[in-house]
C-alpha cells in the first residue's frame, strides 16, 4: 500500500501562533509511486513474452492518475486554504477557530489491486464483467490539532518512551486518568505525550476532598510490535 501521511506527535498550538505552514506541514500527502513499474513500448517481443506488462502499465496509471494526481491537488488546495484562513486572520479579530477542513487523502492498496486484476482478466476474455475499482482506498489523518486556550503555552517534549505525569486509566470512565506519583503540574495544564494530549483537571467531591485527573483531548495508536 502506498505510504500514509505520519506524524510524530498532535499539532499543538495556541491559535495566535498557529500558521498556515503548520496546518499544511501537518497534513502532508502520502508518498507517489517512487519507480517506473513498466515502460511503454513498440517492441512486439516486450508485451509478447511478458505477462505482467499490461498488468503493470494499467497499475502504475491507476497509481499515477486516480491517487498520486488528486492527492497533490487536494494537497494544493488545502494550502491555499491555509493561507486564506491565516490572512484573514490579521485583522483585530483575530484567527478564526474554525480551521480548514483536512484534505481527502487516499492511497492507492497494491495487494486489493493484486485481487482486482485477478477478476479483470476473466472479463477482459470475455468471460465476465469488470469489478468495481476497490484498491483505491481513503488515507489515515492524523488526529485534529490542539488549540490550547489562551495564556497556557505548548509544554516540553514528554520523557522518551513515557506518558510523563498521566498515569494509569480510570475504571468506568473513558478518558480519564490519574496522575502519575509526583505530579505538581497545575489546574489546566496542556500535556502531549506519546499516546496523546491530556490536559489537567482538578475536581472537588462530596466529601470537600480534590481529586486530580488527566482528560484525553486526542489520543494517538502506537504501532503494535510484529
Amino acid at each position: 500500500m502506498s505510504t500514509t501521511p505520519t506524524n510524530p506527535a498532535v499539532l499543538i498550538s495556541s491559535l495566535q501562533a498557529l500558521t498556515a505552514a503548520q496546518l499544511s506541514d501537518y497534513y502532508p500527502p502520502p508518498a507517489p509511486l517512487a519507480t517506473v513499474l513498466q515502460q511503454p513500448s513498440n517492441d512486439p517481443a516486450v508485451f509478447r513474452d511478458n505477462p505482467d506488462y499490461i498488468k503493470f502499465l494499467n497499475e502504475q496509471a491507476y497509481w499515477r492518475y486516480a491517487v498520486d494526481v488528486p492527492n497533490r491537488w487536494a494537497a494544493d488546495r488545502f494550502n491555499f486554504a491555509c493561507k486564506q484562513w491565516e490572512q484573514a486572520g490579521q485583522t483585530p479579530a483575530g484567527k478564526s477557530p474554525f480551521l480548514p477542513a483536512p484534505p481527502a487523502y487516499v492511497v492507492f492498496d497494491v495487494g486489493a489491486f493484486n485481487q482486482w486484476w485477478t477478476q479483470l482478466v476473466p472479463a477482459l476474455q470475455g468471460t465476465g464483467e469488470a469489478p468495481p475499482l476497490f484498491f483505491v482506498k481513503p488515507a489515515t489523518l492524523p488526529p485534529p490539532p490542539v488549540i490550547l486556550p489562551a495564556g497556557i503555552t505548548v509544554p516540553p517534549p514528554p520523557p522518551p518512551a513515557t506518558d510523563g505525569p498521566v498515569g494509569a486509566a480510570i475504571p468506568n470512565l473513558p478518558g480519564m486518568f490519574d496522575p502519575a506519583p509526583g505530579d505538581k503540574l497545575p489546574d489546566g495544564y496542556v500535556y502531549g505525550g506519546p499516546t496523546g494530549v491530556y490536559q489537567k483537571h482538578f475536581f472537588g467531591s462530596i466529601a470537600n476532598n480534590v481529586r486530580a485527573v488527566w482528560i484525553a483531548l486526542a489520543t494517538i495508536t502506537l504501532p503494535t510490535a510484529v
